[in-house]
């Protein structure tokens, strides 16, 4: 039953990611709007964790496999894509974490350090840029949940055996 539960959780995640991801390119989105996939995910990796066995020392826990099929191709290209993502924003803002209004100049910042100035559009659309690689992130994570959640999880006594020497 948590096996269902969490590939629901985990089809529901990637959904709305993608539909998130899809609206960045669009209009600004709202700051908290990432807060649903990522609770969705949460859910999601608690299921398998039930799958898998609460234990988190247990050396005998049924480890999933490494994910494999389509399923798991669609999580490696994800991971690719929000890579990307994640490296040309860093590249485009300078690293910025924040933006804010100093002096009445729009700024991207790093802590409480400026460091370059921006434009007010620059400006509205860091909240969306934020939420456009976080649900690539996510979604890249719900599809390996997913992937996971689909195979089996098997455990050999041969394995077992050889943790204990």
């Amino acid at each position: 039953m948590a096996r269902d539960i969490g590939k629901a959780l985990c089809l529901a995640a990637a959904i709305s990611c993608a539909l998130l991801h899809a609206a960045t390119f669009f209009t600004v989105v709202p700051r908290l709007s990432i807060l649903v996939p990522f609770f969705l995910t949460a859910g999601a990796v608690l299921c398998s964790r039930m799958v898998q066995g609460w234990n988190l020392s247990d050396y005998r826990r049924a480890p999933f496999p490494t994910p494999k099929g389509k399923t798991a191709a669609i999580g490696w290209v994800l991971l690719v894509y929000a890579l990307f993502l994640f490296v040309h924003f860093y590249k485009s803002s300078g690293g910025a974490s924040s933006v804010g209004i100093v002096q009445g100049q729009f700024v991207y910042m790093y802590k409480s350090a400026v460091i370059r100035p921006i434009s007010e559009e620059e400006y509205n659309m860091f909240p969306t840029q934020v939420a456009r690689i976080m649900s690539a992130w996510i979604g890249m994570m719900a599809t390996f949940c997913l992937s996971s959640l689909l195979q089996p999880a098997t455990i050999s006594a041969s394995k077992n055996e050889s943790d204990l020497n």
